[in-house]
């Protein structure tokens, strides 16, 4: 579970990977597309119809018990207690994760952020853009004005065990996906780490 303390970690003080990814794919954004990307069988099969308790995650992702050492299992955390004394505009924080507990295999982890007001989310979120703006790797943005549309930032990195990470804002609530070890290795493609934000929001509400 290490490179889910370092996700977590990252994601609350606003710098995914800087301190230990960098990319020369240079600074130019990729082009937002407005179609949907579709989906696999694995994101289909993550995507949860639950009511979503914030507090734990529980409901964020479809329960997966693998049998046998390596397979994939579903761990949940509540972060709250952990980053409240240092982030007090953070109302609850938990994190989902599909898992094999084996370093280099792939993963799809998501972190579920509530915040105090709407004003404190969109600050998180620019703080977040701004680090991975640093980092050089390939960005692209939808960003909406409209206080009930979603603001979305994607960010594909590639290396270090991460292939790309989605965060999504709505009003008060903040949502990452991230998907490893690479997206040319992981089960779930751009379409998927999209709909599982999505559905996550829809929920949270």
């Amino acid at each position: 579970m290490f490179r889910l303390v370092i996700l977590m970690a990252l994601v609350v003080m606003g710098a995914v990977f800087v301190a230990c990814a960098s990319s020369s794919s240079g600074g130019a954004s990729e082009p937002v597309e407005s179609a949907v990307n579709p989906t696999s069988e694995a994101g289909a099969s993550a995507i949860s119809s639950v009511a979503i308790e914030p507090e734990n995650c529980a409901g964020v992702l479809t329960p997966m018990e693998g049998e046998d050492e390596g397979d994939l299992k579903l761990f949940r955390d509540s972060l709250t207690d952990s980053v409240k004394s240092s982030q007090p505009q953070i109302v609850s924080m938990c994190s989902a994760m599909y898992d094999t507990n084996l370093s280099g295999r792939e993963f799809l982890a998501v972190v579920l952020m509530q915040f105090k007001s709407d004003d404190s989310a969109v600050d998180h979120y620019e703080l977040m853009k701004s680090a991975y703006t640093e980092t050089g790797d390939g960005l692209s943005e939808i960003n909406n004005a409209g206080q009930d549309l979603v603001d979305v930032l994607s960010v594909l990195i590639d290396q270090d065990g991460l292939g790309r990470t989605t965060i999504m804002r709505q009003r008060e609530w903040l949502v990452t996906v991230s998907a490893g070890p690479s997206m040319a290795e992981s089960l779930w493609n751009v379409g998927d780490i999209e709909a599982i934000g999505r559905g996550v929001l829809e929920r949270a509400k």
